[in-house]
């Protein structure tokens, strides 16, 4: 074998070498600090050329073309090193980025089951010891009013068995159990039926339904699971707005933030408004304030805003919630905005 081929064999088997071994320890480092592999990266192209070069000045140079042959054969190598220690470092910082992601999920995910679970308990166990009380207290004839305890009986049943449905029904739509139907569903005329439904429960707590809407407003979607949405989030602002009020719907076509069309409804209500922190976790799962401590008549499972914004987020659509200033100074009530892509 001839000095300049051996030459440039030699240099050539030091770049990669050294290359390799470049690479295998930039991607030790990158398990451990991302910004150091980064930093390390080019540093693996340098010094491989370099020892290529140093091997092959090392093999006494005789002919004047061995450095420029050594030069052209193990610069682009050394490139190609440089290229894959890179890309392997932007993968090994995406797979990272991805785990933290996935993992910071999960412990969303188990932190909510535990609230929830916690608040249920806690719910349940409210109106089945009212039960348990009234069921001995008639046992015993001990009950005044025998007809009130049973009226009571069967109304704390219906209100645990609304509860245990409520959160049967977010289990299965976040499990994927829940099948979604994919039909034209014309938001109007949900609006317009769930209007005069709800509007005998709105007289009752003395509150007054009203609504309309300028447009057929029609969506792909579960006519079922739409109509529930909006049913929670009206249902919701009636039992939480203040005496002699008014609960508006309103249903508009328009765009969404991305700028596709969409269907937007807004329910707003009479409620004095919300703080930050109540904004923030009013549509969390089993979250309701203050009043979860004092149930009453009015006080549900705490699920109906959690459920409705899983429907309308399974839709490809966008629950949020923000007060409705009377002026700068103070809110009048509370506005749930449902934006959903329009058919």
């Amino acid at each position: 074998m001839s000095l300049p081929v051996q030459s440039v064999l030699l240099a050539l088997t030091a770049t990669a070498a050294v290359g390799l071994l470049c690479a295998l320890i930039t991607s030790r480092i990158a398990r451990v600090s991302m910004c150091w592999a980064a930093l390390l990266a080019p540093l693996a192209v340098v010094l491989s050329m370099a020892a290529g070069l140093w091997v092959g000045v090392a093999q006494m140079l005789i002919d004047a073309r061995v450095p420029l042959l050594i030069l052209a054969v193990t610069a682009p190598v050394a490139l190609l090193i440089g290229v894959f220690v890179s890309i392997r470092s932007h993968q090994q910082l995406a797979q990272a980025q991805a785990a933290a992601e996935q993992e910071r999920r999960k412990h969303e995910v188990e932190a909510g089951r535990r609230e929830l679970i916690s608040w249920v308990s806690h719910d349940l166990r409210t109106p089945l010891a009212g039960i348990r009380a009234m069921g001995e207290a008639l046992e015993d004839g001990m009950a005044d009013d025998p007809e009130r305890y049973y009226r009571a009986i069967t109304a704390e049943a219906k209100r645990t068995s609304e509860m245990v449905d409520d959160l049967m029904a977010l289990a299965g739509l976040h499990s994927g159990a829940v099948g979604i139907a994919v039909e034209p569903v014309s938001l109007s005329d949900v609006v317009s039926d769930l209007i005069e439904q709800l509007a005998p429960l709105a007289s009752q707590r003395d509150v007054t339904l009203t609504g309309g809407t300028t447009t057929t407003a029609e969506v792909m979607g579960d006519a079922g699971l739409l109509t529930r949405a909006i049913q929670n989030t009206i249902a919701n602002a009636i039992a939480y707005t203040a005496p002699q009020t008014s609960v508006t719907v309103r249903v508009s076509a328009g765009t969404s933030p991305g700028g596709s069309p969409a269907v937007t409804v807004t329910v707003t209500d009479g409620c004095g408004g919300l703080s930050s922190s109540e904004l923030e976790h009013a549509c969390d799962a089993g979250w309701r304030g203050d009043i979860a401590r004092t149930p009453g008549d009015q006080v549900g499972s705490g699920l109906g805003l959690a459920i409705a914004r899983t429907i309308i987020e399974s839709h490809g659509g966008k629950l949020t919630l923000a007060n409705t200033p009377a002026d700068a100074a103070a809110p009048t009530g509370c506005t749930v905005t449902c934006v959903i892509p329009a058919a």
